[in-house]
């Protein structure tokens, strides 16, 4: 459209003059296209052509179109675009441009998005617990019901609503024995419960109040090694040779010849550890009281100690060498290569040399494997190694031995004589008859700790000693009035490739390389290879044992929070919740893991095994149960389970809601995973069908919005995290968003 406009004026100049009035100059405007019709998500840019005789402006009637320049002079090029129009209906503008006393204007139409925004409808939940969702729950962090700061059995009783609410079928509980440490794992009686936790009766209550709401209860069983409080050891350190123990544990008067002859029947018929050490460790009257003198030649690498009545010496501060008992005392130099030191002197253990305050590699000299205490006025050869474990103590008498520990020198290796035959051994007896006494108080199985090192990493006998331990309390758990088999599961922390060859020995072990596929899932955005991972899981233990179940889990209590993993990001957290709790075999939750908590075992592992904060005041926190080791940074106000409730898009409401999903469709439960092969590299998209249900499961995990063509019927969503629509047979999925739809 072009308009030529003529202005005359109508001024008449004076007839004096003879002039004639010129003309104003002529105003022209145009615009080409002046209509634009763009798509509910077009995202090009479409230009006009403005031709105008002087300067101009360019504006837009709404704010979803967007004009640039907002300006100009003679002819130019206006760029325009349109924001996503994700409303049903089209929608119209336009775009005015003016020149002087002149207008023109563009008009601007845009389709509407002609979809339908997700909106679940699930089943009613009929109260069945379908899933069997576990939640591993650490007793001294949980709940604290008497306000000492450590958590108990009463504190778990109390919050068993919040338990069932997040539709748990059995809680995994720490170790619950008496032991010499904040997390249990060195246990000093199998057969009682940590008085700090509350008495047997507590427990017992406990077991019943959690089997009225339909939860089971799994006691945490350590098989590799006991506490080194534990009475048996403590026999044992008292008299070697004679204690009714002494064949408990794994004890060696010289490991590396004994190894060598393939005497040690904890390595399973290895000729060497693959984890661990031996420790040294002197029973009877070993220590000494009243005043000795001490001459070191450490040229000769010898000792001589006598008793004395001479003055005592004023010990150096700082020297070449020190002895060390309970504290280090400097040695005088009297000559090249000789030292000497007369004290009083009062231990019950004995005394090493050493050339440094602290134990730092081959500054500790002792006693060899094979020596026997050190008789007065006679030099006694010193024994160095640079593992300062297999160093012994200088002792006065009694007998010198060393056990072996998998892991630290608190925790000594349980002993099951050879593999071969494992059940007639002492410490399996003991533990089995352990294990029994707890059936029948109720416990409904086990999880079983550093099941790789009871024979040392020796896949073969681990297998066979599982089996026979797994069947023996089976037995007692029939015996008990049982019709089903026991659940025990163990931690067989390897590749999967090792992993599934411990189904040989017990019906069911945690899935370790789950959780790290699931974060590099998220990290990467790309989903292509889950369901084929899953599945393969899945058969492959179901072909070493038909009656199989696989345990997956994000992280646990001994690596640091998945929140960690995914850097802190809430939208990949609560996917990752989706993604467990919608994925076959048994989904284990960790504590604190459906309130978003994170941190790592940088400062200790206290810190990713933090106390439940369970009101914005922080009442019943068990802070006491992790030596007070607690992030408050992340412990505060609007991480507690308070706060969460209140909120519908927390984390927490994620694992409730998801888990009431698992626990209402068997499908979900208890059904087959197939692949349902949607495009797109960042989608996760399988069936999950059990008799005549099927439901269809869609993960976007890219952290962008993403469209997917679907063949399936998408009139019956009954789960969304994040955004949805559909449009005709499109499925619009937002960034990290997850959908099931009933078929």
């Amino acid at each position: 459209m072009k308009r030529i406009v003529w202005i005359l004026s109508a001024a008449v100049l004076l007839a004096c003059c003879g002039e004639k009035p010129e003309p104003l100059p002529q105003e022209s405007l145009s615009l080409s296209p002046v209509t634009l019709s763009f798509t509910e998500e077009d995202g090009a840019t479409k230009l006009v052509s403005v031709n105008a005789s002087s300067a101009w402006t360019a504006t837009a009637s709404e704010g979803w179109i967007h004009v640039s320049p907002p300006s100009g002079s003679g002819n130019g090029t206006l760029s325009v675009t349109v924001d996503i129009n994700s409303a049903d209906a089209p929608r119209s503008g336009s775009i005015t441009v003016t020149s002087g006393s002149l207008k023109e204007s563009v008009s601007v139409t845009q389709a509407g998005a002609n979809k339908v925004a997700i909106v679940p409808s699930p089943a009613a939940f009929d109260g069945i617990k379908r899933a069997s969702t576990t939640y591993q729950l650490l007793i001294y962090s949980f709940a604290d019901s008497n306000g000492d700061g450590v958590g108990d059995f009463k504190g778990i009783e109390s919050k068993l609503d919040y338990l069932d609410g997040l539709g748990v079928t059995a809680l995994w509980l720490s170790p619950a024995h008496p032991t010499g440490s904040y997390h249990g794992y060195d246990v000093d009686d199998y057969s009682a419960v940590n008085p700090l936790f509350g008495s047997e009766a507590d427990f017992k209550s406990l077991i019943d109040a959690a089997h009225a709401k339909g939860i089971k209860i799994y006691m945490d069983f350590v098989l590799n090694h006991s506490g080194k409080g534990n009475a048996w050891f403590q026999s044992v350190a008292a008299d070697p040779e004679n204690s009714p123990y002494k064949d408990y544990y794994v004890l060696s008067s010289n490991p590396a010849a004994d190894a060598a002859a393939g005497k040690i029947d904890n390595y399973g018929g290895a000729k060497n550890s693959n984890m661990g050490g031996w420790h040294a460790f002197s029973a009877g009257s070993t220590g000494y009281k009243g005043r000795l003198h001490f001459v070191l030649d450490s040229s000769a690498k010898t000792v001589t100690v006598t008793e004395t009545t001479e003055a005592v010496d004023t010990p150096p501060s700082t020297s070449d060498w020190y002895i060390y008992c309970n504290s280090f005392k400097g040695m005088k130099k009297t000559a090249e290569g000789k030292y000497e030191l007369t004290l009083d002197f009062n231990t019950d253990w004995g005394f090493l040399v050493c050339s440094k305050t602290d134990w730092s590699s081959g500054s500790k000299w002792g006693a060899s494997s094979t020596a026997g205490p050190i008789s007065f006025g006679t030099p006694f050869s010193l024994y160095t190694n640079a593992n300062n474990d297999l160093v012994g103590n200088i002792i006065f008498g009694g007998v010198s031995s060393n056990y072996f520990a998998a892991f630290d020198a608190s925790m000594p290796d349980l002993n099951y004589g050879k593999y071969t035959e494992c059940e007639n051994s002492g410490a399996f007896k003991a533990t089995v008859e352990a294990a029994s006494k707890w059936v029948g108080l109720g416990v409904d199985g086990f999880r079983l700790d550093a099941v790789l090192w009871v024979y040392n990493n020796v896949v073969s006998a681990n297998q066979r000693f599982l089996d026979q331990w797994y069947r023996a309390v089976d037995a007692a758990y029939k015996a008990a009035g049982h019709s089903d088999d026991i659940f025990m599961v163990g931690e067989a922390w390897e590749d999967h490739k090792t992993e599934k060859q411990y189904y040989k020995g017990l019906i069911s072990n945690f899935e370790f390389n789950y959780g790290g596929m699931v974060s590099g899932m998220l990290g990467n955005q790309n989903a292509t290879g889950y369901v084929d991972a899953v599945n393969t899981y899945l058969t492959e233990h179901t072909s070493v044992r038909p009656d199989a179940i696989t345990s997956f889990f994000l992280t646990n209590h001994d690596q640091d929070r998945f929140a960690e993993w995914v850097g802190k990001n809430e939208a990949k957290e609560k996917q990752a919740a989706a993604l467990l709790l919608s994925t076959p075999g048994k989904p284990f939750v960790y504590q604190g893991e459906e309130l978003g908590y994170y941190g790592t075992k940088s400062g200790g592992d206290e810190y990713v095994r933090a106390p439940i904060l369970w009101d914005k005041a922080g009442k019943d926190c068990a802070k006491k149960g992790v030596n007070n080791k607690v992030n408050s940074t992340m412990l505060k106000a609007d991480i507690s389970v308070e706060a969460q409730s209140a909120a519908e898009s927390s984390v927490l409401q994620v694992y409730r809601t998801w888990s009431r999903l698992r626990n209402t469709y068997p499908a979900l439960a208890v059904g087959e995973m197939t692949k349902a092969g949607l495009s797109g590299t960042s989608i996760a998209s399988w069936y999950m069908s059990s008799g005549s249900q099927k439901l269809l499961v869609v993960h976007n995990v890219a952290t962008s919005e993403k469209q997917v063509a679907v063949t399936d019927d998408m009139s019956k969503p009954v789960a969304l995290l994040g955004t949805g629509f559909v449009k005709d047979q499109t499925l619009i999925l937002g960034p990290n968003s997850s959908v099931v739809f009933a078929l």
